[in-house]
């Protein structure tokens, strides 16, 4: 899909999804204000992977004029609308970069993440992979946030194959949760979708629910 173009002044109240408005993407300097649609989505998903209370974007479309007057090139891809920073919040917490970064990893995110520093995350939808850290000036951190993380004493638990409903077991519930969602009983979140995921095709249905259901059998 296509980059859409708003008008603060006309649009800026206009929800894009469940959780974003076209005013928090704006540059300060302009009412245009452009935003990739494949950014939303990852940013919703996101949310819910999480189980964010909000996702504050400190900095969203740029002007090439405003991109230049933060430090940046007037080039990049905040210019096009495609990328975003962003502090995510459950209550009262920030949640760590670390956090954002491996949760990216696990929603599949092969574009761009960058660990700005502490709590603030980058995403953008550039076309190939591109996993930076900011805070240390390093352009490659490999393929695996959790590992390289850990490098820097940040230690984010990965979530257990199988582990539907996140008590950090597999067992029969999960399977239970697994084939309900499969015929359309309930709806799993990001991160139960994730879970019960077990052959990794995108999508939960009964296959993933046996094979959830032999490892609770051989555990």
């Amino acid at each position: 899909m296509a980059i859409q173009t708003y008008s603060l002044k006309k649009d800026g109240a206009t929800k894009l999804s469940p959780h974003f408005r076209v005013r928090e993407f704006a540059s300060p300097d302009s009412d245009t204000v452009k935003i990739d649609p494949k950014l939303i989505a990852i940013l919703e998903r996101l949310y819910d992977y999480l189980g964010c209370t909000k996702v504050i974007i400190t900095s969203g479309y740029r002007t090439a004029a405003h991109d230049r007057a933060v430090g940046g090139s007037g080039r990049g891809y905040h210019t096009e609308g495609r990328a975003a920073d962003v502090n995510c919040w459950r209550g009262d917490s920030r949640v760590h970069g670390s956090e954002i970064c491996c949760a990216l990893q696990e929603l599949g995110w092969q574009h761009g993440i960058g660990w700005i520093a502490g709590h603030a995350v980058h995403v953008d939808t550039r076309a190939a992979r591109y996993w930076f850290d900011e805070q240390n000036g390093n352009r490659s951190i490999g393929t695996d946030w959790y590992a390289y993380m850990a490098t820097k004493g940040y230690s984010v638990e990965k979530p257990l194959a199988g582990d539907v409903d996140g008590n950090g077991t597999v067992d029969s519930t999960d399977a239970r949760l697994a084939l309900q969602a499969a015929v359309g009983k309930i709806k799993l979140t990001e991160k139960q979708m994730i879970a019960a995921d077990m052959d990794g095709d995108g999508t939960v249905d009964s296959t993933d629910a046996r094979v959830i259901l032999q490892k609770t059998i051989t555990m």
